[in-house]
């Protein structure tokens, strides 16, 4: 009998939460003041697009309520915390993001909040592209499809739907070859010990050492 095993895959988390569509345009009209407050931004990835200014994970509004809301289902173990900061794209039409990647930190993502059709897919890069070149050339269209093993591999925007993703992954958005803008909310993710989760344990620990010695 023939299998594959599938060996260290790259994991991209696909999660979409409920109550997206009433909470959509109060969020399109908080990202839209936040271009009229600051309208020239930031210069990164972005090509005719907007790019806002970071800000960290700790604020109180109505963008950040949603976006902890939707990482609330990262499954990250509770010995673990999760910090970051986020920023807001607006891709009108013609504009793009070029392939990059987020250094200096461990989780990547981007959060779809109004995608017209055709306003641009993410597409990934496979990072053994230049090892496994001829390989995958040469594997079947079935084989490529039920392993995803490809040279890269986009997907299309949905609004209301998270992704997430390991921050070295090189990734681009297409052209925004529609009428309206693109809006999107990137973030970066830092995963550190929980001190106290570690705490707790070891207070637990202690307790129980107790116990025993009584």
């Amino acid at each position: 009998m023939n299998k594959t095993i599938n060996l260290f895959p790259i994991s991209i988390h696909q999660i979409d939460v409920d109550g997206f569509d009433e909470v959509k345009n109060n969020l399109i009209n908080y990202i839209y003041n936040l271009k009229n407050n600051d309208p020239t931004g930031l210069e990164k990835s972005n090509c005719g697009g907007w790019h806002s200014s970071l800000f960290e994970l700790d604020r109180n509004n109505l963008l950040q309520k949603f976006l902890l809301k939707c990482l609330n289902n990262l499954p990250i173990h509770q010995a673990y915390s999760v910090d970051g900061d986020y920023w807001v794209n607006i891709n009108p039409p013609k504009s793009f993001n070029v392939k990059h990647s987020h250094p200096a930190t461990d989780l990547a993502g981007v959060l779809w909040i109004k995608c017209p059709n055709n306003s641009g897919n993410i597409l990934f890069e496979n990072p053994y592209i230049f090892e496994d070149f001829n390989s995958i050339n040469a594997y079947t269209d079935k084989f490529k499809y039920m392993n995803k093993q490809y040279h890269s591999f986009d997907f299309e925007p949905v609004e209301g739907r998270i992704l997430i993703f390991p921050a070295h992954l090189l990734h681009e958005v297409k052209e925004n070859k529609s009428r309206e803008d693109r809006i999107s909310v990137s973030f970066n993710l830092k995963i550190s010990e929980n001190k106290e989760y570690k705490k707790l344990i070891e207070t637990s620990k202690n307790y129980f050492k107790t116990e025993v010695i009584a």
